[in-house]
């Protein structure tokens, strides 16, 4: 549950954001000049609004009594349509986490079920001569260098090398190892 706290926050962060007032807004400054676009947040000692040639940040002081007045009423929050908004995000929430639960139990069914293909083993031809040796001495056979190359027993390199498996290391160019 705690996972999800942070992403309802920042989306609550981000639907109060965007739901500040998306109409321009025209303020006037107190030597009669005047700004006019989009109010994205008020705090106690400025306002920062979006103007079509940047971001602006005013101080409250700055403004009219108008325009403070204003910009006071257009930012108190309605709080019942917030509500409203956080049971929506909680339920969604909490089909995501039922979801999240559902695919988790088919991906521990999946895994714990043995898988229905298995090869034949009757039609693969052995790589290893008539005489061939056991799996031991196929290891003892590949010897992985310093470089991190595998090696068989008759490559220029593989002396050099400690024992290894048959699959080790990167296979040598030379010898395929």
């Amino acid at each position: 549950m705690k996972a999800f706290v942070l992403p309802v926050f920042l989306l609550l962060l981000a639907i109060a954001c965007l739901s500040a007032e998306s109409t321009p807004t025209e303020l006037s400054l107190n030597d009669g000049s005047r700004i006019k676009g989009r109010v994205m947040s008020v705090t106690a000692s400025e306002v920062t609004v979006m103007a079509d040639f940047g971001v602006l940040r005013i101080d409250l002081a700055k403004l009219t009594p108008e325009s403070r007045a204003k910009l006071a009423e257009a930012n108190k929050p309605d709080t019942e349509a917030l509500l409203r908004r956080v049971a929506e995000l909680e339920a969604r929430v909490s089909q995501l986490q039922q979801e999240n639960e559902q695919l988790r139990r088919q991906v521990v069914s999946v895994r714990s079920t043995p898988p229905s293909y298995r090869p034949s083993t009757s039609g693969v031809q052995s790589l290893t001569t008539s005489g061939g040796g056991s799996t031991a001495t196929a290891g003892r056979a590949v010897s992985i260098s310093s470089t991190g190359k595998r090696h068989n027993s008759g490559c220029r390199y593989y002396a050099g090398g400690r024992p290894c498996g048959p699959t080790d290391g990167i296979a040598c160019k030379l010898c395929g190892g």
